[in-house]
């Protein structure tokens, strides 16, 4: 008797029979088992796959784990580079990095583009403002 293992490769499926089958006799096949096992694929995944494009059941969520890791890693940059600037009287010891206001993200950058122009003070970049711009405000 032949042994036939048979597979259909489906997009969201994979089905399989094991077959006995003799060799001379048309008849006498019998099939010895069967199963199918499907692959729980959510509607992007499956048009992913129908694309061509390599997927992950975890990916999504891998992506997203390594954006808070980088975020959380950069703030850790952020506090210790705030410390040693504490500790060496750069500034204030009650200083306070905020996302607005003087000691901004956003004037850190204004901060560094004047600088291209302009001679900056070292103060200038822990404070983020310029003596400049404090004269204006005056």
């Amino acid at each position: 008797m032949k042994k036939i293992l048979g597979l259909d490769l489906g997009t969201t499926s994979l089905g399989w029979a094991f077959i006995h089958e003799p060799e001379k006799e048309v008849k006498g096949s019998q099939i010895i088992d069967m199963g199918v096992r499907i692959v729980p694929l959510t509607s992007d995944e499956e048009n992913d796959f129908s694309k061509g494009n390599n997927i992950s059941i975890n990916a999504d969520r891998t992506l997203k784990r390594g954006a808070r890791r980088n975020l959380q890693r950069y703030k850790q940059r952020r506090n210790a580079l705030i410390e040693i600037f504490k500790n060496e009287k750069l500034i204030p010891s009650n200083f306070q990095y905020a996302e607005d206001g003087s000691s901004s993200t956003f004037s850190t950058l204004k901060l560094r583009s004047d600088a291209a122009n302009e001679r900056i003070e070292l103060e200038d970049f822990f404070t983020g403002v310029t003596a400049i711009e404090q004269k204006e405000r005056i």
